[in-house]
């Protein structure tokens, strides 16, 4: 891209180390509250600490495995724990965001100025700056080998090597085994790199067949495995989409071109209406390069949301969760900028300087923000209080108890997950996945059977139903609880972390001769 102007994005962001610096201080500072103000796992950390206990080619029927191959390399490198489930999750973003970032500069002839827009406009956001860094794993890691196929894709464009071609297929295969909606979005870069003579050209390269060698090496071990599993992902596509509201067939659609449009749309509004009142787009601008690569991502944006529709309404369905097209909406702020900078407009330096200013302090709105939430807000006003659980006084009265070793039966994941670093050798196995095993064998040690916070209440109130849990439990352990098993109930009322005021009921059930499998 050969431009005679200054790109549009100035201020700090123009500055090399001080682009940098932001980038390292955001970093540092979402990794250091979360390592210093949680006691417990997140939310979707919860199952990836509890499926983290072998290798396998499955894991859960409705993710693939790259994030638990990731964390069970971690787990056997230096043991489960806290701090390694969240390092190892922050390192997967801080990747992802490098290859975005890399990508975009490349798009934009060596624009790092531009492309650190693009990536604090992103940052700058609810749904990554606050819930991207609060929450998820697996999506995650789908939109860090987003990030790294689209930068792969980039570089082949740029040179069109056998081994580019071999790294798009390579990023292709980590991509597919972070997420199964990862085939929507392949799809979509697919139609999106179509609209472009010098993308198209690339498509149609005998080199391409390349791409297919890593996923045909990567793929089969786990596909196999996922036939054998008893739930298809088209019926589960339809269960996560279906209300059960009995929408008509107009409704859903609306609702839906809301869920797959608007709000991908609205949730990156604040960079976006940025960039559109500060950028004289409407100017006649000069000779526009080849690629052009604001249409290319427009086009995978488009195809994104029109396929999942697609999906959807296909499959009955009448709703979509938030973050499902976050791949797409990550390049969201990337088109204008991408636009406007194609066109060689001249930008006034009071409107590059602002832009600038704008979009980093929007990166660092929301990471503030975020300490506000996790610091003041949180400790008074959770429901789960997930991250505050003291999970070390659960184990210390576990170990008071007398379980030491044996296997964990978990009601549903929030305190066992928890429990997994301070009793590593421990078996666990979860009612919550009656059909998951782990790969390892029982032992001989005790069992340890977890109660839910409302079967903790009930069973205080007299009026948890045993046989219940007693139905799940035996096909689960090969064996029945004993009679008389819950008059062995124990439970703690353990004040949350910063926020000892509040408590959180801890009960379990120790059986320290074992039970069946549970031992």
């Amino acid at each position: 891209m050969n431009r005679t102007e200054p790109g549009p994005v100035g201020g700090p962001l123009a500055n090399g180390p001080a682009r940098w610096g932001l980038a390292v201080g955001l970093l540092a500072l979402h990794v250091g509250l979360t390592l210093a103000w949680s006691s417990g796992l997140a939310r979707d950390d919860l199952e990836s600490m509890v499926f983290a206990q072998g290798w396998a080619w499955g894991y859960d029927p409705e993710q693939p495995p790259l994030y638990n191959w990731l964390e069970m390399a971690l787990f056997e490198a230096t043991g489960p724990s806290l701090a390694g489930a969240i390092l190892l999750r922050w390192s997967i973003v801080g990747v992802g965001v490098l290859a975005l970032y890399d990508a975009i500069r490349r798009m934009a002839g060596g624009d790092g100025a531009l492309a650190a827009g693009a990536v604090a406009g992103m940052a700058g956001t609810a749904l990554f700056g606050f819930e991207g860094a609060r929450h998820f794993t697996h999506t995650t890691l789908l939109l860090t080998t987003t990030a790294l196929l689209l930068w792969t894709v980039v570089c082949m464009v740029e040179r069109p090597t056998a081994m580019r071609y071999l790294a798009v297929g390579g990023a292709l295969a980590l991509a597919l085994l972070s997420k199964y909606t990862m085939a929507v979005f392949a799809l979509a870069l697919l139609l999106g790199a179509l609209v472009d003579p010098a993308t198209r050209a690339r498509l149609f390269n005998r080199r391409v067949l390349l791409v297919s060698i890593a996923p045909l090496l990567a793929l089969p071990g786990h596909l196999v495995w996922r036939q054998e599993q008893d739930v298809s992902l088209p019926d589960r596509v339809a269960t996560i989409t279906d209300t059960g509201a009995g929408v008509a067939p107009g409704e859903a659609l609306a609702g839906l071109l809301s869920d797959t449009v608007a709000d991908p749309l609205a949730a990156m509004a604040p960079p976006l209406v940025l960039i559109l009142v500060l950028l004289p787009w409407w100017r006649r601008g000069g000779a526009r390069p080849t690629p052009r690569w604001d249409r290319v991502l427009a086009a995978y944006v488009a195809a994104a949301m029109a396929l999942t529709l697609a999906i959807v309404l296909d499959r009955g369905g009448d709703r979509l969760r938030y973050h499902y097209l976050m791949p797409a909406a990550m390049v969201l702020p990337a088109i204008p900028l991408l636009w406007v900078g194609s066109r060689d407009l001249a930008v006034a330096p009071w409107r590059r300087r602002a832009l600038g200013w704008g979009l980093g302090g929007l990166a660092v709105l929301f990471a503030l923000g975020s300490v506000v939430d996790r610091v003041l807000i949180e400790p008074r006003h959770c429901d789960r209080c997930l991250s505050l659980l003291p999970a070390e006084r659960a184990a210390q009265a576990v170990r008071e108890a007398g379980f030491t070793d044996g296997t964990i039966v978990a009601a549903n994941l929030d305190w066992s997950a928890n429990l997994r670093p301070a009793f590593p050798d421990a078996r666990m196995v979860a009612r919550h996945y009656p059909d998951w095993r782990p790969p390892h064998p029982p032992g001989n040690g005790a069992c340890l059977i977890l109660l839910s916070r409302a079967e903790t209440e009930a069973l205080r109130t007299g009026t948890l139903d045993p046989e219940s849990i007693r139905d799940t439990l035996k096909p689960m352990l090969d064996a029945a609880p004993p009679d008389g098993w819950l008059a062995r109930f124990q439970v703690h009322d353990l004040p949350l972390t910063h926020a000892p005021d509040r408590t959180v009921p801890f009960g379990f059930v120790l059986l320290t001769e074992g039970l069946g499998t549970c031992r």
